[in-house]
């Protein structure tokens, strides 16, 4: 336990209004120990590496122990660290996430969203104007990737993911479910032949999403088990999956948000009416806090009446 009963000191302290460590101390000891190094510390914080450490041994020199044990080349905290760190990282996100909240009532709010390439060019882009007539006071940062988000460690408020819904400490709200069915260009079935039934699809080259369903799935329910479903060009960006069918580089599988336009000017032909209904979504995740920005409830808000 923490020497001389540091909690019960430190919410006492808290009560009456005594002095309490100084902020840069805990502060140094919140990143060290969150990141077992004084060198990533001393980054976070931009300081050198030895203005960490002198806050360390401050910090250990109020409290009368030790915080970290200073193994070889590494840090490990002892019992007394890690149960102030237990503490001190909940308060200190407390309190960050408080000044967001007061900072984003007054005057405009920036709101730093994380989404799929594939997702913000063709569904999100086009109906961006709408979201900022409607709330000219809320600037948005958007970064593309479609790996998931570590919210605690990436300057991130809001992402649109595509998955399961299953990530953890997080809430998840669906927005779009996907259906993909085949697509290609009309020059493809120029040089080759008219597809008539499945089966057909033999005869064409395949074009593979690695972020999507894939073709064994789709085939498999068209009862076209025959079809070689693994054979042609896997492709690990969907835009680019798409120029290529576009370019009439094979048959691809594509879903509405991303192919509609295409079919719609005839770039691109739906070559069935069946199609593949994924059990993943692109949802809207955040960590739970963040729900109570106002910045986020109005994307949240917008998001859902435009998928409604």
């Amino acid at each position: 336990m923490l020497n001389s009963s540091y909690l019960y000191r430190y919410r006492r302290a808290v009560r009456m209004g005594r002095k309490l460590p100084p902020l840069n101390s805990l502060k140094a000891f919140e990143a060290s120990a969150r990141s077992l190094s004084f060198t990533v510390a001393a980054e976070e914080l931009c300081v050198t590496q030895a203005a960490v450490s002198h806050q360390i041994k401050s910090l250990e020199a109020y409290l009368g122990t030790k915080l970290f044990t200073r193994l070889h080349r590494r840090l490990s905290l002892t019992e007394e660290g890690q149960e102030l760190h237990t503490i001190l990282q909940p308060a200190f996100d407390e309190i960050a996430q408080a000044i967001i909240n007061i900072r984003q009532n007054f005057g405009r709010q920036m709101l730093k969203v994380r989404l799929a390439p594939s997702f913000a060019a063709k569904w999100l882009s086009p109906r961006l104007k709408q979201f900022r007539d409607m709330y000219p006071d809320i600037d948005l940062n958007l970064s593309h990737s479609s790996k998931p988000v570590d919210f605690r460690n990436e300057d991130v408020d809001v992402a649109l993911t595509y998955g399961g819904g299953e990530w953890e400490d997080v809430e998840c709200f669906p927005l779009i479910y996907l259906d993909f069915f085949p697509v290609c260009s009309p020059s493809l079935l120029i040089k080759r032949k008219m597809i008539k039934q499945p089966l057909d699809l033999a005869a064409f080259p395949l074009l593979h999403d690695a972020n999507y369903k894939g073709w064994e799935d789709w085939l498999n329910q068209e009862g076209a088990v025959s079809v070689n479903a693994h054979r042609g060009t896997i492709i690990d960006d969907t835009n680019v999956l798409i120029q290529a069918a576009l370019d009439g580089q094979g048959v691809a599988l594509g879903s509405s948000p991303f192919v509609a336009d295409h079919i719609q000017s005839g770039r691109l032909v739906r070559l069935f009416d069946h199609e593949l209904v994924s059990s993943n979504a692109y949802h809207f995740v955040c960590p739970p806090a963040n729900l109570k920005q106002p910045a986020v409830r109005a994307f949240h808000q917008w998001l859902l009446t435009h998928v409604a």
